[in-house]
């Protein structure tokens, strides 16, 4: 064989071994020693010819002749030593041992338990995981050397590989069969008795063990004429008419689901005190999903005020710079032409002036340094009652004793409202109420660092490929006309 079939052909070993390591990793059949000295080529006859082979090390006991002397290997062994890559049929030789080891762990494990079924499953596994390589590797080479006819005859590395990869192939898939369902059936008095299907191997050849003398098994075999068909396109549009089709399954779905806009959600209420606006609150928030202040700044920053904000102040601190050097200059140019005979009273007049620009210079800087951010302005509600005390506490910790002594007055103050017959709470009680909502949003967002996790509701279909019904849209919300009597 040239070096280019045995390239390709270690190339395929290699990458289904990196798979098999971690498939096996639990099953643990690529470390289970097997003799290395037994070989059978024809698959359908691995179980026979290893019952013949031991047959043949044993004694009458049943104990293996020599057992210290008899040579061992294993999976991973023997692809160390490159024993798959290099010899014609390195393919079948890989799924020679790994069908006899899982037949040795197969009939060793009770049936049904768990290393039992992880067993037959990777034997199922690695079996058509070869025989789709070998079918993927064999389709494109003859796809490639079907485009040129010339370099088919010439290449005759390509061919090689071919035809040992399609010889494995068909010994493997000859013999690799899906088994058949079985279930174990009892007949009773009055009804026939089915349990549910039984996991057993294709390669456990051991008889079968009936929980009863009086069980048999039976093979499932599916029928394709009671599948449904799916709907046509036809059937996947909406349900006009208000009577369902009979002919149709049930189309409701999603029993419990609310649609959001069917309920009218509380939004931001403007209030109007005429006279007290000025001082009163001019909205209210009790309840809605988004409150004014988020939505202002979102509104702020969308149109870009702030970054005119900024531009407006670095023009005006650039203008008061500017303003103040040329005063510098002109004072200096005024020192110069002044005659050295100047009275007193003019110098005193000049030391007076420079004084009220001084103080003018002041006072620009103190109003530069106070000046008021709008986005504070905007954000400042009526409803912002904490002091420097309460601020203080919270830093500390004692947020909640603070809530507590806050619904303490909040209730006393309550409780001597009522006991006085008024229905309307006092401006005392207004802010405490205040106050409580703020220290409390402040309490929670301080101890929520982690976002929730939402578990995902039951009622959507995530996964439903023909669904004959329609999901509910939003519903109109109809208006009550009110009855007048004559």
């Amino acid at each position: 064989m040239s070096q280019t079939a045995e390239k390709g052909i270690a190339d395929l070993i290699n990458n289904l071994f990196r798979i098999f390591r971690v498939a096996g990793a639990k099953c643990r059949v690529l470390d289970e020693p097997f003799p290395s000295k037994f070989h059978e080529s024809d698959p359908l006859k691995i179980y026979e010819s290893y019952n013949r082979f031991l047959k043949s090390k044993t004694d009458h006991d049943g104990s293996i002749k020599n057992e210290d002397k008899l040579p061992l290997t294993t999976i991973t062994e023997r692809n160390d030593k490159k024993e798959y890559n290099v010899s014609h049929g390195g393919l079948y030789k890989l799924y020679h041992d790994i069908k006899l080891v899982c037949i040795m762990l197969i009939n060793y494990f009770p049936q049904g338990s768990k290393k039992y079924q992880m067993v037959d499953k990777f034997y199922k596994f690695a079996t058509e995981l070869m025989l789709r390589e070998a079918y993927k590797i064999g389709a494109q080479l003859v796809y490639e050397t079907n485009l040129d006819d010339d370099e088919r005859e010439t290449d005759s590395s390509r061919t090689e590989l071919e035809k040992a990869i399609s010889a494995d192939f068909i010994k493997i898939a000859t013999n690799y069969t899906v088994p058949v369902t079985e279930t174990y059936h009892i007949t009773t008095k009055d009804l026939e008795l089915f349990s549910s299907t039984i996991e057993r191997s294709e390669i456990d050849y051991r008889p079968h063990e009936l929980p009863n003398s009086n069980f048999e098994i039976n093979k499932v075999i599916p029928q394709t004429s009671l599948l449904d068909e799916a709907p046509k396109l036809g059937f996947l549009a909406a349900n006009t008419s208000g009577i369902p089709d009979p002919t149709l399954p049930p189309t409701e779905m999603m029993t419990r689901f609310l649609h959001p806009n069917w309920y009218a959600l509380p939004t931001t209420v403007w209030l109007k005190y005429n006279g007290f606006s000025s001082w009163a609150p001019s909205f209210n928030e009790n309840g809605t999903v988004i409150d004014s202040t988020t939505k202002g700044t979102i509104w702020l920053n969308r149109v870009g005020y702030m970054q005119e904000l900024i531009k407006k102040e670095k023009e005006l601190h650039e203008d008061l710079s500017k303003e103040q050097e040329t005063t510098k200059d002109e004072e200096k140019k005024t020192d110069m032409l002044d005659d050295a005979d100047l009275d007193q009273t003019k110098k005193n007049e000049k030391t007076a002036n420079e004084a009220e620009v001084k103080t003018e210079e002041e006072n620009l800087r103190n109003d530069s340094n106070n000046n008021i951010k709008i986005e504070n302005l905007f954000a400042w509600t009526p409803s912002n009652q904490l002091t420097d005390s309460d601020i203080a506490l919270l830093k500390d910790g004692k947020g909640e004793q603070l809530v507590n002594d806050t619904l303490s007055r909040i209730a006393r103050l309550r409780k001597s409202r009522i006991a006085k017959r008024l229905r309307e709470p006092t401006d005392d009680e207004r802010n405490l109420y205040f106050k409580a909502r703020l220290l409390l949003k402040e309490i929670m967002l301080s101890k929520t660092d982690q976002p929730l996790k939402l578990s995902n509701h039951t009622s959507f279909p995530i996964v439903q490929v023909n669904y004959n019904g329609t999901i509910p849209v939003v519903r109109t919300q109809p208006v009550k006309k009110k009855k007048y009597r004559r």
